[in-house]
């Protein structure tokens, strides 16, 4: 192995309607290749609705693409498939950085079918249809769950930064899902414009000597610059997963006490309400916790709630965000029905999740929330 290389890897799950995003991507990366000796490694399923929908991987190095691989109808809903494409590519292309990228739709932690949509919620029945999952495969109807994609990505190599380029992933359960799977994970926090991330600048700008922590600040920074003339609402972040069990320890504290110190739910109402959200279960994590030290006063929740600020200050690598109505988009997500009350399965796998049955605090303070 020589030293100073890197390895580009990126899952685009594309069949669906982002099809004609991948291949504006795949052209862009072709032409930035040019300027980069870095090996990037695309693994393309397209739509289902195509000619040439069959999956291929590409292969890309200093303006040279070459197809390494006919996959056929590949099913990119399945872990498998993901976990192989990691594996095989990082032996074929070893190198001292290994930055793999999961391209496609995204929405956080919500684990419920949205190719099966009869939803119950687990409180109040009323009809509320969003996507959810990343990886969506429309021709085999399946996707990658939370719990999937850790077993996807437990691989036999290092991956130094992983990155979501898709929607609501910038998520804490998400990012503890994945502790042990990445150092430095990337992520946003709302929406992505379907045009993605801006890889000619990634594959032109990385450095051979950035570090893991250095390349997941850059590429939030070259995400800023490139939509900051173009949209409204952007956000992106970057986080170090060494401090993760200490945050969530923390976390756990928080909503222990806070649930402890609360007669009622009224006043926690008006707080969600207007906190930062991101979807209308999706909180900025920050932005609560300033909102009830500020809102409530609970004197003895003051020194959790400055310990935890300041370890998410540690966990949260790098934030951009822009636009009306993101001002408080401070980095880092957080699951809590706010406007709406749980599906029955979103809220049944959200609590399968690591984050749940190891800090259970914070799910109870939920499940309390809307019992009450």
């Amino acid at each position: 192995m020589s030293t100073n290389t890197i390895t580009l890897l990126i899952y685009m799950a594309a069949d669906n309607n982002l099809d004609p995003s991948a291949m504006q991507d795949l052209e862009s990366i072709r032409k930035a290749s040019i300027y980069s000796d870095m090996d990037i490694v695309v693994q393309l399923d397209r739509w289902e609705f195509v000619d040439a929908k069959e999956g291929f991987r590409h292969h890309f190095k200093q303006g040279v693409e070459t197809i390494i691989k006919e996959l056929g109808e590949v099913n990119s809903g399945d872990p498998k498939i993901l976990k192989a494409f990691i594996e095989e590519s990082a032996e074929a292309y070893p190198s001292d950085k290994l930055i793999v990228v999961i391209w496609s739709h995204g929405s956080g932690v919500d684990d419920m079918d949205v190719y099966n949509p009869s939803r119950e919620k687990i409180f109040v029945p009323d009809k509320e249809i969003e996507e959810i999952a990343i990886a969506f495969d429309d021709a085999s109807k399946e996707f990658i769950d939370n719990l999937e994609l850790q077993k996807a990505l437990d691989v036999s190599v290092e991956i130094d930064v992983l990155g979501f380029d898709a929607c609501l992933m910038g998520m804490f359960e998400i990012a503890y899902q994945l502790r042990n799977q990445a150092k430095v994970i990337v992520g946003s926090q709302y929406l992505e414009p379907s045009t993605g991330w801006p890889y000619p600048q990634i594959v032109e700008h990385i450095g051979h000597g950035d570090t893991p922590r250095e390349v997941g600040a850059k590429i939030v920074q070259f995400y800023s610059d490139y939509y900051e003339r173009t949209q409204n609402f952007v956000t992106q972040s970057a986080y170090s997963v060494a401090s993760i069990d200490e945050v969530a320890k923390l976390i756990n504290k928080f909503a222990k006490v806070l649930k402890e110190n609360l007669s009622n739910t009224k006043s926690l109402k008006l707080i969600l309400n207007q906190t930062q959200n991101f979807r209308s279960d999706y909180i900025d994590l920050v932005h609560f916790i300033k909102m009830v030290d500020e809102r409530l006063n609970i004197e003895i929740l003051k020194p959790i709630t400055t310990e935890l600020l300041e370890a998410l200050e540690g966990f949260i690598v790098a934030n951009q965000s822009m636009g009306v109505g993101m001002e408080d988009a401070h980095g880092i997500s957080i699951y809590f029905p706010t406007k709406k009350v749980p599906f029955k399965e979103t809220f049944e796998m959200y609590e399968k999740l690591d984050f749940s049955q190891e800090y259970p605090s914070w799910v109870g303070l939920i499940r309390w929330y809307y019992l009450s």
